[in-house]
């Protein structure tokens, strides 16, 4: 799964030159809370920076809420330019989403924009991961989950699939991933069109594998 597939393309920017206030009004207009700066060449936009949400609250006096009614294009005339990150972090398109999510992780931060040859193209940001990870459970998707514990991850795929075959249970997604607190188990979670009948379960168990769970 890549980031194009989970990405904004053609994200909303705004130039440097603009008012920091005015960029807060793109925010509250737009419900943002990162704003891409970026310098138009014809139809092709360079990335030159970025603002949050934070950076705006920070810029405003304190008496000033950045988001409200009372804010005006020049209430805060400082160009973004001034409070902008110039050093941003970006990925290309076919960035993996898990290689997406550990950077927003390990570098804690809550967007990153996306470039192809050094050009803008789009913004993923930490709710597009969250809504990538939740298809690819099928987390999203009615069916019923089957949660068990094996020794590795080659058996509990072949094993499961087997066995659906056997008893006509279609297989709508599956993961898998080492226990955090067991390192010699993996856990794995299968979700299917219909409930898996007891026979199937007590099949799996014969075959040496734990049941942690079933449900919808």
């Amino acid at each position: 799964m890549f980031v194009e597939k989970w990405m904004t393309a053609n994200p909303h920017t705004v130039l440097p030159q603009i008012t920091i206030s005015a960029a807060a009004l793109e925010m509250s207009r737009h419900k943002f809370r990162h704003l891409l700066v970026a310098e138009a060449h014809g139809s092709r936009k360079k990335l030159v920076g970025i603002v949050s949400k934070y950076d705006i609250a920070r810029a405003f006096p304190s008496n000033y809420n950045p988001f409200s009614l009372e804010v005006t294009k020049q209430t805060v005339a400082q160009p973004i330019f001034t409070i902008m990150n110039r050093n941003v972090i970006t990925v290309e398109p076919y960035c993996a989403i898990e290689e997406a999510a550990r950077i927003l992780r390990t570098r804690r931060i809550d967007a990153l924009p996306v470039h192809r040859a050094g050009d803008l193209v789009g913004i993923i940001t930490e709710s597009d991961i969250f809504d990538a990870l939740l298809s690819m459970s099928g987390a999203n998707e009615p069916g019923y989950k089957l949660i068990i514990e094996s020794t590795d991850v080659k058996t509990a795929l072949a094993s499961i699939s087997q066995l659906s075959e056997r008893h006509f249970l279609p297989i709508r997604s599956a993961i898998s991933f080492h226990d955090p607190k067991l390192s010699n188990k993996v856990v794995s979670s299968f979700r299917f069109v219909k409930r898996p009948v007891p026979e199937f379960l007590q099949q799996l168990v014969e075959i040496g594998f734990r049941v942690l769970r079933v449900d919808n």
